[in-house]
């Protein structure tokens, strides 16, 4: 069958041309979402079939010769809404980010630290923030961190050394001094 008796079958509502559409198609779309949902087989295999669900549901705008994109660009779509959802629900705990310091009252100083760090995470951008916290409290590294969030690498290296600048400068300016500032090194 070819493309575009596939699509006049699907806007008929044949479900034939459905299930023809989901076996020409299936590996191509899975392959789309398992690309950005890597690590999640169970939500790449239910987006798969929630794009296959929304070819069926807007049938009447596929198009001969561009169905192939179509599926390709709702699947990108979906996947990383999926993933913008999760973001939102990223939790920032309380804990995040502890400095080690030395001496007794390594307790004391502990919360006064997660405090001012998550005071200076407050600063940062939505998406800055969850990548600060996917790196350096979930220890993605930056290459994972950056795939899962659909940045490329060198915007998050940035985006994480301008945060590592800001968590610097507002504890430099409590009094946590060079050194315990100095403790937010590069990361490659």
């Amino acid at each position: 069958m070819t493309e575009e008796q596939l699509v006049k079958s699907l806007r008929r509502g044949d479900l034939s041309a459905l299930e023809e559409l989901m076996d020409r198609y299936t590996p191509y779309v899975s392959s789309v979402v398992s690309r950005i949902l890597r690590g999640r087989g169970p939500d790449a295999e239910e987006l798969t079939a929630d794009v296959f669900l929304a070819a069926w549901d807007n049938r009447d705008k596929l198009r001969p010769g561009k169905v192939k994109g179509w599926l390709g660009a709702v699947a990108r779509n979906r996947a990383f809404n999926l993933l913008r959802a999760d973001r939102e629900n990223l939790p920032l705990e309380e804990d995040v980010l502890l400095l080690e310091t030395d001496g007794p009252d390594r307790e004391l100083d502990k919360k006064e630290t997660a405090r001012l760090v998550n005071r200076a995470l407050a600063q940062l951008d939505k998406p800055q923030r969850e990548l600060f916290v996917r790196h350096y409290y979930y220890g993605q590294t930056v290459q994972e961190a950056a795939l899962a969030m659909g940045l490329n690498l060198s915007t998050a290296k940035t985006w994480l050394r301008r945060g590592r600048e800001t968590l610097k400068a507002i504890l430099e300016k409590e009094g946590y001094g060079h050194e315990a500032a100095g403790n937010l090194q590069a990361d490659g």
